[in-house]
């Protein structure tokens, strides 16, 4: 295995290292289900598929859950992916201007695909509910909208992710 590249907080980046698409989709659905946060399974998942070691994944995708801090707002899924699109292209120093504008550009075209499969990038529009409210979790819960629902932002957001990386 040849090390392609050594980024800050102890991040490895080894070239060759992968799984097939669909497994690597089907590893973040998996991880989803198994009570990993949305965030949290697109940016392990994406990791981990590429052979990205940090002792800060999943952690730093925690916050986004239900839309950051359930507030609602863009969904986790998304937020996962935008963060993914970070690791591969985003830039180290304020001098990479083109890591820079690659990965912004990237961004915003997985936040207008999104948009446009779901109609919404916002967790409480797609989910119908107020996840600051004990209500609003019990109607989560009850109405199994994570396994109905969120499980489908998941895949899309995995594979929309993988189908924007330079191969």
């Amino acid at each position: 295995m040849l090390l392609k590249e050594v980024l800050y907080c102890n991040v490895l980046i080894f070239h060759g290292v992968g799984m097939e698409e669909e497994a690597i989709v089907e590893r973040a659905v998996s991880r989803f289900r198994e009570g990993y946060l949305c965030s949290e399974s697109i940016l392990l998942t994406f990791a981990e598929a590429f052979g990205i070691k940090c002792w800060q994944i999943p952690k730093i995708a925690t916050g986004f859950g239900g839309g950051i801090g359930r507030a609602g707002c863009v969904c986790g899924a998304l937020t996962g992916a935008i963060m993914a699109l970070g690791l591969k292209y985003g830039r180290r120093t304020l001098n990479e201007t083109e890591a820079y504008e690659k990965c912004l550009k990237k961004s915003l075209e997985l936040y207008k695909k999104f948009e446009e499969e779901f109609g919404s990038v916002f967790c409480r529009d797609l989910t119908q509910c107020n996840l600051t409210t004990t209500e609003g979790r019990q109607k989560f819960k009850e109405q199994q909208i994570r396994e109905t629902k969120c499980t489908k932002y998941v895949e899309t957001s995995m594979r929309a992710l993988l189908n924007m990386i330079d191969k």
